[in-house]
Formats: C-alpha cells, sequence, structure tokens
C-alpha cells in the first residue's frame, strides 16, 4: 500500500467523524526574483500528505506516492512547467474528494503577484503548490503538506529545488519557455538523481547570464487567507 493510499484510508475516519464546513481561501504568490519566471502553478489544498522529501529520487518509477505517480509528475512540471499530470492524479475518482485545487494560468515574472482561489474546501487542512522556474534545466518551486489557516492570514517563504531529474546543462537547447523554447522533457538524462536545494544559475554555458538570472532563496512568498467558512 502506498503511502497516500494509506493516508486515504486514515483520512476516512476523520470525514466521517467530524462536521466540515466548506470554506474559501485566497491564495497569493508572489516571485520574489528579479529575471526568473514561474510557469502556470498548481494550488491544492488536500489531507495530510507530503508530496516529496528532500534526498527523494523522482526518478524511482514506482517509488513516492501512487507508486510513481506524483514522481512523474513532479518531473513533468519541473522540467518542461506541464501541470496536466498533476491534475490528472487529482482527477482521480479515489483522489478527488481528498483534494481541491486550482492553478494559476500564464507567466509569474519578476516581481509579480496572482492571486487564485481555493472554494468550497471541505474538511482539507494542508496546501501545497508546484510550478517550474525558468529558465532552469529542473528547477521548481514548492510549498509542500503546509497548514491552511484556520483564520485570518498565514504566509509562506517558498525556496526554489532542483528536481534532481536532468542535468544543469544551462544549455537552451535543453530549456523550455519564451527565452530558450527548448526542449522540457529529457527521458534519457537521469541528473544527480534526488531532489535538493537549487544552486542557482552558474554560467555554465553561454545561453543563459548568471548575472543576470542567478538567484538566491527564497524565491516567493505564498499567502493564504481564509475569507470565508
Amino acid at each position: 500500500m502506498s503511502f497516500f493510499k494509506k493516508i486515504i484510508f486514515s483520512s476516512g475516519i476523520l470525514f466521517i467523524s467530524q462536521t466540515a464546513f466548506a470554506a474559501d481561501y485566497n491564495v497569493e504568490i508572489t516571485n520574489l526574483t528579479h529575471k526568473v519566471s514561474f510557469t502556470p502553478r498548481i494550488v491544492i489544498a488536500h489531507v495530510p500528505a507530503s508530496f516529496f522529501l528532500p534526498g527523494d529520487n523522482l526518478n524511482d518509477p514506482e517509488g513516492g506516492l501512487l507508486n510513481g505517480q506524483v514522481n512523474n509528475a513532479l518531473t513533468e512540471i519541473a522540467e518542461s512547467g506541464s501541470i496536466e499530470p498533476m491534475m490528472s492524479i487529482l482527477d482521480q475518482e479515489s483522489i478527488a474528494p481528498l483534494v481541491s485545487y486550482v492553478s494559476g494560468d500564464g507567466l509569474l515574472t519578476s516581481g509579480q503577484k496572482q492571486t487564485v482561489n481555493l472554494i468550497s474546501v471541505e474538511g482539507l487542512s494542508k496546501i501545497s503548490l508546484f510550478a517550474m522556474m525558468l529558465p532552469t534545466n529542473d528547477g521548481f518551486i514548492a510549498l509542500n503538506n503546509k497548514d491552511l489557516p484556520e483564520t485570518g492570514s498565514v504566509s509562506y517563504l517558498v525556496n526554489g529545488y532542483d528536481a534532481g531529474t536532468e542535468t544543469n546543462t544551462e544549455s537552451c537547447a535543453d530549456i523550455p519557455g519564451p527565452l530558450c523554447g527548448g526542449t522540457g522533457l529529457s527521458p534519457d538524462d537521469t541528473g544527480e538523481g534526488f531532489v535538493h536545494i537549487h544552486r542557482g544559475i552558474r554560467g555554465l554555458g553561454s545561453d543563459i547570464d548568471a548575472a543576470m538570472y542567478d538567484w538566491k532563496n527564497p524565491v516567493a512568498i505564498v499567502t493564504i487567507t481564509k475569507i470565508s467558512n
């Protein structure tokens, strides 16, 4: 039984035993970097469950939540910016009652803010958020398994992670997006093999100017406000 399935089984008691009231939340995402952009963001309210841990090997086709499905979905986000595989997981019949999600469209560029709304969230206590960082090979932002506020607002600083699934060539041929226009996924390249804090743009090639595109953590701030219950 996978970890996520264990969470689903144990949380069934929670949903039966408590009286839940639907709540709405505003989720404001602010890009703190100088030149890095975030691809479309997926924001997920859910039962307690960690989507990944630093040190995890996202190349493992059977590891992590749901026997490799979440590993694959995070790899797709980190390498290509695609949130569709994650959405497909969350839409599964056995998972949908335990999550509520929304996406933020378009690129979120330097200094920009975007607010998305989680509507009618019921019986869910945690929030996670993921998006690719451009221009990187497999860099992504991650707010993972944090508490939703019971009242008022809470803010979280968000780090940039390296998925460890693709070598950091810093070559535009290997990086998608408007600056580079390269290939997203690299199925034949397994990178460093573990999730870790991203080292930033190091000037490894001539395609991306490290002086312009490098960054230091944190790369974003996320503010969640409970607006109704």
